[in-house]
């Protein structure tokens, strides 16, 4: 689907920075499948903490869950 959208060319190049991106299609689509698969983690990380795994909820490990 083609669709015209106004992009911040800051947020773009920052976006591109943090992905690992070269163009504008590869960075929209890097970014809308990283929200999509956010819930997935936060799911996992919410079921393996209920389960008294201390571990995860020590600060320094739970930093690289999200």
């Amino acid at each position: 689907m083609r669709t015209v959208v106004d992009i911040d060319k800051d947020l773009l190049r920052r976006a591109q920075q943090e992905l690992g991106t070269d163009t504008m299609k590869e960075t929209v689509h890097a970014a809308l499948t990283e929200v999509a698969e956010r819930a997935k983690r936060r799911e996992a990380f919410e079921y393996w903490t209920s389960r008294d795994n201390t571990d995860l909820l020590d600060p320094e490990i739970r930093k690289e869950a999200f």
